[in-house]
């Protein structure tokens, strides 16, 4: 056996005197008193086993100089049965050495004091907690944690001690509903092994809580405000990192014992933790307290019984929380504080939306604690999602600060309901459409003078026209003019064809009309005219009766690129742009309508019209002045073709889309 030559005299004192009067020794800065006192504890024990005089723990007296009081207790090792100093029913012990942690010698002002030995050969490792305990500020032992098989003796005495171990002395594992949490005071995740809560179940239950979904102090009455808020706690093990020196859980809990004290009595409060329970568990959510009024001791008891053991499962805590929530049928908000993000393969984001989109009056806060930029962008869209608010903390006192003006927030009428939306514009309703898929036209579209080597389907949706010669609208020879033989809407109607144009002849038109023959119709006719200061897009409503060699004409013209297009075209500045909208003719395409509205009949240009100086595209529309016609006549139709002023024999188009529509009520 080796151990220390400090504990030689205590061990004369046992030999002497039939045992050791050891009183505890005042608390210094460093932790020889609190390795001193383990120690002793330890050989004072093994010198009562080896003579047969009753163990440290049987013996109240012997207890109090080692033990916080509340071990104290006749029989206590009796009552456990078996020697938790030595882990064991029987001892062969030696080899003991003891020393401060060497990972973690003090955590939250306890001492953290390894005891290693071997029993029967087989090496054992048990960490001691030690806490200084009024009035001169003395190490007692607080806790006895066994790393080979996971028990506590804080946990394993709650049964026998005569106030409920832990509820202020800090301990490896406070006492928790049902097995439901131990408390790991000061440890960081992965410190200690997992406590195996399925051997260490008590059947004792604290008040301060019940599991979820079971009855207890979560279905407490309802305050009168009739309004809930859920604070919902990150319990993962990240929350033992520091701030400023003190543990973020810690701040975490006097702020919301703060709060929940000015709270009481006004909304009814619900406290949901996650991550405190089980490490690497991410089924580790647990409702503490459904929201409702409850006592205020047990609020504050159960805020600060939590200790931050596992993961960050936020997505389930909040679809969670929504089924619990929607059944209370009350306004409610949740206050999620969380120092990481979701751990667990959940969408927290998409969560809060869901929870949103539930149709229960909540709302979702969040209070983001020591997180990095990315970090904070991450869970801003849960409050953005969950039409809450989010705060930013970097220390200790903006947390504070945070969880207070969240709660302000939390505590605020909701905001009004948007207005409705407006409704959806009706759309225009096409009796008649091609789109030029090929291989064929529609049966109803007739191509009159055809010159089929001019025409053909692209395989992409669009029918190519190649122009030669002037084949004018008004021609009554035009090749490759489409009459569509299908009855006209009653009422108000457009014609419209789409097309796109690489303008090559410096003369082509396109046109759709209500057509007779040539002498005979009434038509709406783009077409590209060409002078000194360059081409222009034009928009003409003609109107022609009679026959040939004798043709009565109506004719409304308009130059685009005189507004409200472009202007100023013989600029350089104006010039550019307008190449610019020539340019769009090409890659965006164009539209031209016949419109019927009522007995008036207008021609209608549209396009995408880029910019000047590399400004955003607007779609612009222009339309003619309108022609009165009591009574319709002709055939639907379009054609391409180009002027006699045409500089080529060429001109090229594409046709996207022919349609009969009718506009919607009013349009």
């Amino acid at each position: 056996m080796t151990f220390s030559a400090r504990l030689v005299k205590g061990l004369l004192a046992v030999f002497l005197f039939g045992g050791l009067a050891f009183a505890p020794v005042h608390a210094q800065d460093n932790l020889e008193q609190a390795t001193d006192l383990v120690e002793s504890m330890m050989f004072d024990h093994l010198d009562r086993f080896n003579s047969g005089r009753p163990p440290v723990l049987n013996d109240p007296d012997a207890t109090m100089l080692y033990f916080v009081d509340s071990y104290a207790v006749p029989g206590l090792q009796g009552k456990l049965g078996f020697d938790p100093v030595f882990d064991a029913q029987d001892a062969d012990i030696r080899n003991i050495s003891i020393g401060p942690d060497p990972q973690t010698p003090v955590l939250r002002g306890a001492a953290q004091i390894v005891a290693s030995f071997t029993n029967f050969g087989q090496p054992q490792r048990l960490l001691y907690t030690l806490v200084k305990v009024p009035p001169h500020n003395d190490w007692q032992i607080n806790d006895i944690y066994s790393e080979a098989n996971g028990w506590s003796l804080a946990r394993l005495s709650q049964n026998f001690v005569g106030r409920p171990t832990g509820s202020n002395d800090v301990t490896l594992y406070n006492q928790q509903p049902g097995g439901s949490n131990e408390e790991n005071i000061g440890m960081e995740q992965g410190d200690t092994p997992g406590f195996n809560t399925a051997q260490n179940t008590s059947s004792g239950s604290n008040p301060a809580s019940a599991p979820s979904g079971t009855a207890g102090a979560g279905n407490a009455v309802s305050a009168p405000s009739s309004s809930d808020i859920l604070f919902m706690l990150d319990g993962s093990g990240s929350m033992w990192g520091q701030l400023n020196g003190v543990a973020k859980i810690s701040t975490a809990k006097t702020a919301l014992s703060g709060l929940v004290s000015d709270l009481h009595g006004q909304r009814n409060i619900g406290l949901m933790v996650y991550g405190h329970r089980r490490e690497g568990d991410c089924g580790d959510t647990e409702m503490i307290l459904q929201p409702g009024n409850h006592a205020l001791g047990n609020i504050q008891a159960a805020i600060n019984n939590i200790t931050p053991r596992g993961k960050t499962p936020i997505a389930r805590s909040l679809m969670e929380a929504g089924e619990v929530l929607s059944v209370a049928e009350r306004p409610s908000s949740i206050l999620l504080i969380s120092d990481g993000l979701e751990t667990c393969g959940g969408d927290p984001c998409a969560a809060a939306a869901q929870l949103a989109a539930r149709g229960i009056d909540t709302r979702v806060h969040v209070v983001g604690f020591d997180l990095s930029e990315q970090e904070a962008a991450a869970l801003q869209c849960i409050a953005d999602n969950g039409n809450g608010r989010y705060f930013n903390a970097n220390t200790a006192d903006e947390f504070v600060q945070a969880v207070n003006d969240a709660v302000e927030e939390a505590s605020a009428p909701p905001p009004p309901p948007p207005p409705p939306a407006p409704p959806e514009p009706e759309t225009a309703t096409a009796v008649f459409e091609e789109l030029f898929d090929g291989p064929d036209l529609d049966p109803a579209i007739m191509v009159e003078n055809p010159v089929p080597e001019y025409v053909t389907f692209t395989g992409q949706g669009t029918r190519f026209v190649s122009v030669a010669g002037a084949p004018r609208y008004d021609a009554a020879d035009a090749s490759n003019r489409h009459v569509v033989d299908t009855p006209l809407p009653d009422g108000d109607f457009d014609l419209v064809l789409e097309f796109s144009h690489d303008m090559q002849s410096l003369a082509e038109q396109v046109s759709v009309s209500l057509f007779t023959d040539a002498f005979n119709q009434v038509s709406a006719v783009a077409w590209i005219e060409t002078q000194g200061c360059g081409s222009t897009i034009k928009l003409s409503l003609v109107q022609d009766s009679g026959t040939e060699g004798d043709v009565t004409r109506k004719l409304f013209t308009d130059n685009l690129f005189d507004g409200p297009f472009t202007d100023g075209i013989c600029s350089k500045k104006g010039r550019a742009h307008a190449d610019l909208i020539l340019q769009s003719l090409v890659e965006n395409g164009a539209t031209v309508r016949l419109k019927r509205r009522g007995r008036e009949i207008t021609a209608e240009f549209s396009m995408d019209v880029p910019g000047a100086e590399g400004e955003p595209s607007t779609r612009m529309t222009k339309a003619t002045e309108p022609v009165s016609m009591l009574r319709l006549s002709g055939k639907p139709a379009f054609l391409v073709g180009q002027s006699k002023r045409a500089r080529s024999h060429e001109g090229i188009f594409e046709l996207d889309r022919f349609a009969i529509e009718v506009p919607p009520q009013g349009g």
